[in-house]
């Protein structure tokens, strides 16, 4: 589901910051914090198990001239399941609906995800530079 941060509810608020603090915080053993004024404005793509609980996270905002896309993530308990697959094939539909210009999207991915976002036509630009602690580059799906 998409949703805007005043349409989730409580719990889903909370899932969310949990799920993300589990895997950017914790996992990945980083100081930053994770939760950050762009949620507020942030489209919140969740995907959840039979089970309902969240097991897969994105967002997605506009910038300007572009829209950017972030804190993608799966739970450990269902990666290697082709769920990322579906996640950023659900991911884009979404950004497709509000992006009536076609604008470019442009993020900045986790270096050694740079092969995963290449196979949904993003293309690195630049160098590797460090980002909340952690490598990143620059991509443009145009």
């Amino acid at each position: 589901m998409c949703r805007q941060f005043n349409e989730l509810t409580n719990y889903q608020v909370w899932e969310m910051y949990y799920i993300r603090a589990a895997t950017f915080c914790f996992e990945q053993n980083r100081t930053v914090p994770d939760v950050d004024r762009q949620d507020l404005t942030a489209t919140h793509v969740l995907g959840y198990d039979d089970n309902e609980h969240l097991v897969a996270y994105a967002r997605f905002y506009e910038v300007d001239d572009y829209l950017d896309f972030g804190r993608v993530l799966i739970v450990p308990s269902v990666r290697g399941t082709g769920l990322g697959n579906q996640l950023m094939e659900y991911l884009l539909n979404c950004i497709n609906e509000v992006n009536a210009s076609q604008r470019a999207i442009i993020i900045t991915a986790q270096a050694d995800k740079q092969g995963f976002y290449e196979k949904f036509g993003f293309k690195a630009e630049g160098n590797v530079f460090i980002e909340a602690q952690t490598p990143h580059i620059k991509m443009v799906k145009s």
